[in-house]
């Protein structure tokens, strides 16, 4: 029998159990690589149903729908963080304003003469006397939680009869009149412009009696009978202008003068502090004698224009009429 290669090559290698199950296993491997490319292949060109979109649409709505009512309720609860850090700091101003001042309380409004009758050009607001210790800063009065912010909506702060003089600033805050009053505002009747008081020295308790607060109307002060329709007279009346001129804004039905969030409003307190307060709760409806309004202090009677102060009942008439949302 001849040894020769041809035979070696029948015999060993092709004969050979070793070979033929490499031979084998290459050849499943090859099939199973193709298959999977070809799988992959068509799957690529067959994209997504019709179905596994709308699943994945769906899956995106509601995901949407459970987030952007939690970003909603993060942005506003930033921006009442931004407004009592506002009203604080305002107040401080308010406060170094005072000690400048040999402890008198700032005014609504100055520019009423002394005789009644000696009327001059030279009119400027609470704000425009506080612009020094604001640094100027239009900014700190400014509430991001009011719906009119914009300059369109701005007032005059100041003037001396001349229209390059104007100084217009942000209408979102108000003082209380009962408190600060107006500078010889009997001029124009005690009723409507009360004095207020001269320094706060002689507060009852002057860390719970309010100086400023939240404001929505286009005036420079307010009352606690601004809580309610049936005593303010309700809008357009109190409605902020636009541009000075005599178009109004107003807000949505059923809200008030007085800006609240939640019904809680930032206000300003005559010991320099502020903080956040439902709004129902600065009538003290429970006491018969005090409020955080200091209604006590009124000369003249807001409501009835006589020389008897609001009383417990009074208050009590207010809360039950507020606006909705004061409610």
């Amino acid at each position: 029998m001849s040894i020769g290669p041809k035979w070696w090559v029948r015999d060993v290698l092709i004969g050979s159990p070793l070979l033929r199950r490499f031979l084998r296993i290459g050849h499943e491997a090859s099939h199973r690589h193709y298959t999977n490319q070809r799988r992959l292949t068509h799957l690529i060109k067959r994209g997504f149903t019709l179905i596994e979109l709308l699943v994945v649409i769906a899956i995106i709505a509601i995901l949407a729908a459970i987030l952007f009512p939690v970003f909603a309720q993060a942005k506003l609860a930033a921006k009442k963080t931004v407004a009592l850090s506002n009203a604080k700091q305002i107040a401080t101003a308010n406060f170094i304003y005072q000690g400048d001042s040999d402890d008198n309380l700032i005014k609504s409004y100055y520019g009423f003469p002394a005789d009644c009758s000696s009327w001059g050009g030279t009119y400027y607001n609470w704000k425009y006397a506080l612009q020094p210790y604001i640094a100027k800063s239009n900014g700190l009065l400014t509430d991001p939680t009011n719906q009119f912010t914009d300059k369109q909506y701005w007032t005059q702060a100041y003037t001396d009869g001349s229209d390059a003089s104007r100084v217009f600033t942000p209408q979102n805050y108000a003082v209380n009149d009962a408190i600060i009053g107006f500078a010889n505002g009997a001029c124009a009747g005690a009723q409507w412009c009360p004095p207020g008081l001269s320094t706060a020295d002689g507060l009852d308790d002057p860390a719970n009696t309010i100086t400023i607060l939240p404001n929505r109307s286009q005036w420079n002060d307010l009352k606690f009978v601004f809580i309610s329709p049936t005593y303010d007279g309700g809008p357009p009346g109190w409605c902020d202008t636009i541009n000075g001129g005599p178009s109004q804004a107003c807000p949505a039905a059923g809200k008030g003068p007085i800006n609240t969030v939640g019904k809680v409003s930032s206000w300003v307190f005559a010991d320099g502090h502020a903080k956040a307060v439902n709004i129902l709760q600065t009538l003290q409806t429970n006491s018969p004698t005090s409020d955080m309004w200091g209604t006590k202090y009124y000369v003249v009677n807001p409501i009835t224009g006589g020389s008897a102060v609001p009383t417990q009942q009074d208050r009590i008439n207010i809360a039950a009429a507020a606006y909705p949302e004061y409610k």
